[in-house]
C-alpha cells in the first residue's frame, strides 16, 4: 500500500509541476469564481496527504511531519517563483501561495488527526 502511495505521490508531484509550468494558452478559460484557488488548495492538500501516508511508516520521528509541511510549502512557493521567472504566460500570485498553504495545513490536520485516531483505537 505504501509503495502505491509513494508512486501516486511521485505522479502527483510530476502532474502539479507540469500543471504549474505548462502554457495554458490553448485551454479555454473557465469563468467559475474561485476555481483557480480551489484547484491550488486541492493540489496541495492531495500532495501533502499522498506524501504523508506514503512515507509515514518509514519515518519514526515526529519532526517528519514538520519537515514534510515545510517541503510542501517551499515546493508551492518554488512553483510560483518558477512561474514568475521561467514562463512567459504565467505569473506568480500570492493568493495562489495562500491557497497552497491552506491546502497543505488542511492535509496536515487530516493526516495528523486521522493517525492519532487510528493509533488510539488500536
Amino acid at each position: 500500500m505504501e509503495r502505491s502511495l509513494l508512486f501516486l505521490a511521485l505522479l502527483w508531484t510530476f502532474g502539479v509541476t507540469i500543471g504549474s509550468l505548462a502554457s495554458l494558452n490553448n485551454i479555454p478559460a473557465v469563468s467559475i469564481p474561485g476555481i483557480d484557488k480551489t484547484a491550488h488548495f486541492i493540489f496541495y492538500f492531495v500532495f501533502f496527504i499522498l506524501w504523508y501516508f506514503g512515507l509515514r511508516n518509514k519515518i519514526v520521528s515526529k519532526i517528519f511531519i514538520f519537515i514534510l509541511v515545510l517541503i510542501t510549502l517551499f515546493y508551492g512557493i518554488g512553483m510560483e517563483v518558477l512561474q514568475a521567472n521561467f514562463t512567459t504566460n504565467r505569473q506568480a500570485d500570492l493568493y495562489d501561495v495562500l491557497a497552497n498553504t491552506i491546502g497543505t495545513f488542511a492535509g496536515f490536520l487530516i493526516g495528523y488527526f486521522s493517525e492519532k485516531t487510528f493509533r488510539n483505537k488500536l
